[in-house]
């Protein structure tokens, strides 16, 4: 493909030319662990519709109460740190911009007391240290993503 390891497997045609019918993208390289979630940046924003009118924006460094005094959200916050990479690993980053997840669910009346999320505390090395809004619940209930609209604006892998 005369192209670096890095844009290879990325690359999906990459994976068609092997003509390995069980490898047809990165995500099918035996991944050990995986982490998707709601990046911690400024244009991170869960935007709350009630019968598709706008109620409220929640930019995600609010979930982590840092300038509060009270918590305002349940926010639940799961360290995984010094996951030392296993030799010959390959850590690979897949950035996307767009809707991440919509959520849909009936209940009487809503109340943002009854949401709560998790965040997660991702550092295995200094260049790969993230957090992420990884789960959403309502009324103890894990919410699950109907659809997404997004667009990859970056992607790159670390090697150990």
């Amino acid at each position: 493909m005369r192209c670096n390891l890095e844009e290879a497997i990325f690359d999906d045609l990459f994976y068609k030319q092997l003509g390995l019918k069980d490898y047809q993208s990165f995500m099918d390289l035996g991944n050990e662990q995986v982490y998707k979630g709601l990046l911690n940046d400024s244009k991170s924003i869960i935007e709350i519709r009630i019968n598709n009118r706008k109620r409220r924006n929640i930019p995600i460094n609010e979930l982590l109460n840092e300038s509060v005094l009270f918590p305002v959200f349940q926010t639940t916050i799961c360290k995984v740190e010094n996951v030392p990479p296993l030799p010959n690993s390959l850590i690979a980053v897949e950035k996307e911009m767009g809707t991440i997840a919509s959520y849909k669910f009936e209940t009487e009346s809503f109340s943002l007391d009854k949401l709560s999320f998790t965040i997660t505390d991702l550092r295995i090395r200094k260049q790969s240290d993230y957090i992420l809004l990884t789960k959403i619940e309502y009324d103890s209930r894990e919410l699950i993503g109907t659809q997404s609209d997004t667009v990859v604006t970056e992607r790159y892998c670390l090697f150990n």
